[in-house]
């Protein structure tokens, strides 16, 4: 049985004549500018699907992004090794996972970063395969102790061998996809089962806002494409700065980016499991920087979902995420900001909403368990208020009468699991309690809820037989 997936799409900032709008002003993008491609496989592809191509300038006709989208699945299995791990995504069922990949840890208590080494990347992946509200894992950061050659192997393996969920993650290179889609093989038994179930997948990042297709990164996904496996198409404009101004011309953009790359993976491989990859920001008008926390994030990130489910494919976003420096308050109120606006809007798919501080530079074992807290609590928003003739309480009610209390009634003794949210990690004791007990933060208790989680959780490793195949045939340096 698969992780559940609540389901979102409760906020919905656009109106469907809104959405109608957004959709004809980006197929007009794509017919009237259209994108540059420098990339000789993927300027073959278009041309021969149907696209015009003058120089390296490709103008996409509606039709041929419609025949895309009728191509493209609306449901994408994304598995674990433990099949109750498995990802299913579609409709607005939403899940939420780590994200990455820098190349800096920030060490529990500590306030300045480190550079992140392969171990980093096994311990986070450990701590998330423990997380409850993890729901998959995206390798989490950049090993600076391996060989640039050896990393998307190496990332991979850190990340199926001590975890049983699903790992997605960059590739690296045209090699580096090989060797991960080979890894997966050898994990998965052969590549037809890894494409019936499929343990891995990539992100790629082909998209440099606005509108040009990064040639290097192209190449990596149309090898992918090839695989049969799910790719994850990753563009992230700023707006104000790599894309208008404005949330709607933001979003007009975005759409007409994805819409093209979708298109492309199409006519690779048509049936490729596709995620459209919508992740819009947000340019800091003061300074030109990226800001990972505004609030404009979560309402473009919602609505972006809602063109994905207009179109009927999975949508990979964004959530969770601060400009913070350290698990503070301001990563708290971003954090839940804008992963519940995202998933209030019925992502599927949200990475980074699980140990990313500093906007994406840096990961850390205590903020993805304050992130998992998080995120379960927004989850159990999207749960929402459930009315049956049990929950509505009458019997009990009459049962209690004026003047009594319910502490110890049968309907309480029934419900009081399944109807509240129970944080392992916030502090709910009143101050004297909280004052016996030492007076700890929220980043002392995190630090805590580490240790154990890394002590308690045992992950399943990769069977003796698979692990010493994948040691032949790659430079692992784990020990």
């Amino acid at each position: 049985m698969a992780r559940p997936g609540p389901v979102g799409g409760q906020y919905q900032p656009l109106t469907a004549e809104e959405v109608r709008r957004i959709h004809q002003a980006s197929l007009a993008v794509l017919e009237r500018t259209g994108i540059q491609v420098e990339n000789e496989q993927a300027l073959a592809l278009y041309r021969q699907g149907g696209a015009r191509v003058d120089g390296t300038r490709v103008t996409i006709p509606a039709a041929m992004v419609q025949a895309a989208l009728e191509q493209a699945p609306a449901r994408v299995l994304l598995a674990g090794r433990d099949p109750a791990q498995d990802v299913v995504l579609e409709g607005q069922r939403v899940y939420a996972g780590t994200g990455g990949s820098p190349a800096a840890v920030l060490d529990p208590g500590a306030d300045t970063v480190r550079p992140a080494i392969l171990r980093d990347v096994a311990d986070l992946a450990r701590l998330a395969g423990a997380l409850e509200h993890c729901d998959f894992i995206v390798v989490p950061l950049h090993p600076t102790d391996v060989p640039a050659e050896d990393v998307p192997a190496n990332r991979f393996y850190a990340c199926l061998a001590h975890s049983a969920k699903h790992v997605m993650g960059g590739v690296g290179s045209v090699a580096g996809a090989r060797a991960v889609i080979e890894m997966g093989t050898l994990v998965a038994g052969g590549l037809e089962a890894l494409r019936k179930r499929p343990l891995v997948s990539a992100i790629t990042s082909w998209m440099v806002s606005p509108l040009c297709l990064d040639t290097g990164v192209t190449d990596i996904l149309i090898e992918w494409c090839r695989a049969g496996l799910p790719v994850a198409l990753s563009s992230a404009p700023m707006a104000g700065a790599t894309a208008p101004a404005t949330l709607a011309g933001t979003l007009v953009q975005l759409n007409a980016e994805q819409l093209s790359g979708i298109v492309l993976t199409q006519l690779v491989r048509p049936g490729t499991p596709v995620l459209a990859g919508y992740i819009p920001g947000v340019a800091d008008m003061r300074t030109g920087g990226y800001l990972g926390g505004a609030v404009e994030f979560g309402v473009m990130q919602a609505a972006a979902a809602q063109l994905a489910h207009f179109y009927r494919v999975p949508i990979y976003g964004s959530g969770g995420m601060s400009d913070a420096k350290v698990p503070d308050a301001q990563a708290g109120y971003e954090k839940m900001a804008t992963f519940l606006l995202a998933a209030l809007g019925g992502c599927n798919f949200i990475h980074h909403a699980i140990g990313m501080v500093a906007n994406m530079s840096a990961g850390s074992l205590e903020q993805a368990v304050i992130d998992d807290e998080i995120v379960g609590a927004g989850l159990r928003a999207l749960r929402g208020i459930e009315v049956t003739d049990a929950s509505l309480a009458l019997e009990a009610i009459h049962r209690v009468g004026p003047g009594g209390h319910y502490l110890v009634d049968e309907h309480t003794l029934q419900f009081m699991r399944s109807e509240f949210f129970y944080p392992p990690l916030a502090d709910r004791q009143n101050r004297a309690a909280w004052e016996a007990a030492g007076k700890l933060d929220t980043r002392a208790r995190a630090i805590a809820r580490v240790e154990q989680l890394l002590q308690m959780h045992k992950p399943p490793g990769l069977s003796p037989e698979v692990d010493a195949a994948i040691r032949a045939r790659f430079n692992i340096l784990l020990s």
